[in-house]
């Protein structure tokens, strides 16, 4: 690799990791190219040569910010565990990436920003960026609620699993807030997996006694 190409490289790696953290903490509409650009030791022109656009850049931010997350926290493939297990492994997953507080939040801290102000990136980020997680658990619930489940039953199911871990994305603001005026100690990450994966499986066994009182 000849030293152009690699300062090239270089230089596209840290637009990619300033760009992530800005829109991590300000979304895609307050956060400039400017300040990406110099938090990277850039210039605008290197980041128009490898991105083309501020959205350009956006996207791949996002892909970027999910790859770490991935890489910090991977998605176990459990095979043919039980599915109850995949559930386990799932929200311990997006639960230790939400109260990381590095690299492995940055994804979904952008995610908090596109769902309050959502971009035209919406559609690629559930259609490309997130697909292979969201097809497990896709699975997962098919499994747990059986054949006889209707697509709504599988739907709500899916929704309530996310809206357990999610919550706490959404409400990072509010839990940093009550953290720095000494309202609430953190929350230790164990804990919420427990909580979260109690209340998880409570539901789904509802559900399958309303699934089987329906037959």
């Amino acid at each position: 690799m000849s030293q152009h190409v690699k300062k090239a490289c270089e230089t596209r790696e840290r637009l990619l990791k300033a760009a992530a953290e800005t829109f991590a903490a300000h979304g895609y509409n307050r956060a400039t190219l400017a300040v990406i650009c110099q938090e990277a030791g850039a210039n605008q022109a290197a980041a128009n040569y490898h991105f083309g656009d501020k959205l350009g850049l956006y996207a791949e931010a996002l892909r970027y910010a999910f790859a770490e997350a991935q890489r910090e926290y991977p998605l176990p493939d459990m095979g043919e565990a039980p599915a109850e297990d995949r559930l386990r492994a799932y929200l311990a997953t997006h639960c230790r990436r939400i109260f990381d507080t590095g690299a492995g939040s940055l994804f979904p801290r952008m995610f908090v920003k596109e769902m309050a102000d959502p971009t035209e990136q919406l559609e690629y980020i559930f259609s490309e960026v997130i697909e292979c997680e969201r097809s497990a658990l896709i699975d997962i619930v098919r499994e747990l609620l059986g054949e006889q489940a209707t697509e709504e039953d599988r739907a709500l199911c899916r929704l309530s699993i996310i809206a357990l871990f999610q919550f706490f994305n959404f409400s990072r603001a509010i839990r940093e807030m009550a953290i720095r005026t000494k309202r609430h100690r953190p929350f230790n990450v164990d804990t919420v997996i427990e909580h979260t994966v109690r209340f998880a499986l409570a539901g789904v066994r509802e559900k399958q006694k309303e699934i089987r009182d329906r037959e």
